[in-house]
């Protein structure tokens, strides 16, 4: 389990790293305002370059890739419910997540910050509702198949 997280987490900060620096890439051409910038300006600045905040930018966008990747590791755990792995996620996410944002200038207000929550939250609870239906189908397939079983047993024995 432990080998399969590590591996997760690798894939993951890979995964954060270029999701974080696209993400960047197609709002600094898709925001208003003429010049066109890769990162907040306040972020290159805070890192007195480019570079700097290039560099920021990638390591804080795969540290949040790995915690997701990592945490998803959590739905493996069969002591656990789902709901206790997903609440468990979600606060990872948003433990990692919030810090990250706001060092980066993507979320710096409060109000930001809880509408993104928000989001999130809302996305969760949706995630988890789609996988209640299918678990839901899943048993019900299953005892199915199993009433199927013990009829055809039943048959066969008289």
């Amino acid at each position: 389990m432990l080998n399969h997280t590590l591996k997760r987490a690798g894939i993951g900060f890979l995964f954060g790293m270029a999701i974080g620096n696209f993400i960047a890439f197609i709002m600094a051409f898709t925001s208003s305002g003429g010049e066109v910038h890769f990162m907040a300006q306040k972020l290159i600045d805070h890192c007195h370059g480019e570079a700097m905040a290039f560099l920021m930018q990638t390591m804080l966008s795969g540290l949040i890739g790995l915690v997701a990747f990592a945490g998803m590791s959590l739905y493996e755990l069969e002591e656990w419910s789902m709901a206790a792995a997903m609440i468990t996620h979600y606060v990872m996410i948003c433990l990692i997540y919030f810090p990250c944002a706001y060092l980066l200038y993507w979320l710096v207000t409060l109000e930001e910050m809880l509408i993104m929550a928000g989001i999130m939250a809302v996305s969760y609870i949706i995630i988890w509702l789609i996988m209640c239906a299918v678990y839901r189908a899943q048993v019900k397939e299953l005892n199915n198949l199993q009433a199927k079983g013990l009829k055809g047993t039943k048959e066969n024995a008289a």
